[in-house]
Order: structure tokens, then C-alpha cells, then sequence
């Protein structure tokens, strides 16, 4: 099913919900979507622009773990960018991710002034127009496990105060790095079935404290809409993400085992 939804900043959302586990969906050797828009012909040196962006992308998300970039001169054909990848991911795996991705969209979207595009644990977008420091312009993908809590009261209890308190640490972040937070929380742990909640959140890393709140709240919210009353839920956005489980599917010892780098200071273009 497709659902469109207006937000206060008149952007709008498409909503692909999905009825089946998340662990039979897609993988991360793929694209799992993409969307190409603001064609353009015969135009060398945006192209060059966009080209440039790609590589200084690539190279960033191989020192830290994302990226922020811009091409060209501000008034004229310039192009901005950023690279996310998930915070599990080591340096060297976000950049193949990243190098991938973008190998994958110079064939599927030629001539495109603006990209969207996601794999299972990063995502890439540019644009013509000056998007960076901003949420509401993406597409969203939400999709949620089959399976039931026993207690779904205690369960969504639980969940509620776990996602919030990630929500309120990673958009707080002063550190770009720590736009990614995990947790777990275990609902009835006194009882025999006791249940651990795994959850994630994370912003890109051009979105400001407000900015990244706002994103994580309302797909909070949309996740409760859609998912309400599931054991896992995941929504993959272009401003931020959020996951939750009741299994462990980050792989945090790998990141922490992966070269570090000091931080890079937002792009000037990103309007701090």
C-alpha cells in the first residue's frame, strides 16, 4: 500500500508498508530504493559538480563514517550532499557501501539533479537545491514483523521510554559522530518470559539538535501508527532512521574495532 502524508513543512512522505519480517526484506549487496528526479541535458559542468561530490563523499565516509559536501559555486550549478551510514558499520564498510551505492545510481539515474538512495544500512542523496540542515524533503520506507507481544501493555510501555530516551541522546549530540544511538530494555524481567528490546536511532549528520528531534519524533510516531502492536519495526529515511527488535542486529564490536578519525565540522553550506 502507498500513503502520502503533508507535514508542517508542506514536504511530503511516501510510505511503503510492508506486512512480512523484516529479516526476509532486501539486503545490503542492493539497493532497496532509489528515486531520480530534476533531470537535466547537456549541462558538463553540473555533471562534473555532481561527479566531484560523489568522490569527496566516498573519501569522507571513509574517515568518518558519513558525509557532507558540496560542488560548485553557490549561485551557480552547485550541488549538495550527504552519505549516512549505520553506526555498527567500520569506516571501511561504510565507504564500499557508499561506493556502491554510488556506482549504482550514475547507471539508474543519468542525467539526475537529484538522488535519493538507499541500502539496507546506508544511504546517499544530492540535490541542486540547497537541502543540507533540513529533514522533511525524503521518502521513507516502514516496514514491521507479523509477530505479537504477549503483554503488548508492558511491551509498549517499555518500547515508549527505550526509543525516547535514544531520541533525546542522539539529537542532543554535540559529537556528529554520535547521531547513532542503541540501546535495549527488557520488558517483565522478573518474569520467566521476560522479553529484551534492541532499538537504534540516528540522524544525518547535517541535521541540527532540533531538526534531528523533530525527525526522530514524528517517525516515532508513524512507527507506533503502522507498527503498533509488533515485535520489530523498522523506518529507513533520508533524515533519519529507527529500528527496534527483540534480537540483537547491530554488530557494534565491529564498528569499535574500525580506524577512527576526528569528526569533520559541518559543510559552511549547511547554514549553522
Amino acid at each position: 500500500m502507498v500513503f502520502l502524508m503533508k507535514n508542517q513543512q508542506v514536504f511530503f512522505f511516501l510510505l511503503f508498508v510492508i506486512s512480512l519480517p523484516i529479516s526476509t526484506l532486501g539486503t545490503d549487496s542492493e539497493l532497496i530504493y532509489h528515486q531520480c528526479e530534476k533531470n537535466f541535458t547537456q549541462n558538463h559542468i553540473l555533471q562534473s559538480n555532481i561527479g566531484n561530490l560523489l568522490m569527496d563523499m566516498a573519501a569522507q565516509s571513509a574517515l568518518h563514517g558519513f558525509a557532507i559536501s558540496s560542488s560548485g559555486s553557490v549561485n551557480y550549478d552547485a550541488v549538495y550532499g550527504v552519505a549516512r551510514c549505520e553506526g555498527d558499520m567500520s569506516h571501511e564498510a561504510c565507504s564500499a557501501c557508499i561506493i556502491g551505492t554510488e556506482h549504482d545510481i550514475q547507471s539508474i539515474c543519468p542525467g539526475s539533479g537529484a538522488v535519493y538512495a538507499w541500502r539496507e544500512k546506508c544511504y546517499l542523496h544530492y540535490d541542486i537545491t540547497n537541502f543540507l540542515g533540513e529533514w522533511g524533503r525524503t521518502y521513507v520506507m516502514l516496514r514491521h514483523s507479523t509477530s505479537k507481544p504477549e503483554d503488548p501493555k508492558a511491551f509498549e510501555q517499555v518500547l515508549t521510554e527505550l526509543m525516547g530516551e535514544l531520541i533525546a541522546e542522539a539529537a542532543g549530540a554535540r559529537d556528529l559522530t554520535l547521531k547513532f544511538k542503541s540501546g535495549e530494555s527488557t520488558v517483565d524481567e522478573n518474569y520467566k518470559n521476560s522479553v529484551t528490546i534492541y532499538g537504534m536511532v540516528q540522524c544525518t549528520q547535517d541535521l541540527g539538535e532540533s531538526e534531528c528531534h523533530y525527525c526522530l519524533k514524528s517517525s516515532l510516531q508513524a512507527m507506533a501508527d503502522y507498527c503498533g502492536g509488533s515485535v520489530g519495526c523498522q523506518l529507513i529515511g533520508s533524515g533519519c532512521v529507527l529500528r527496534y527488535e527483540i534480537y540483537k542486529f547491530l554488530f557494534l564490536d565491529e564498528a569499535a574495532t574500525g580506524d577512527k578519525a576526528p569528526a569533520p565540522a559541518p559543510s559552511v553550506a549547511a547554514g549553522y
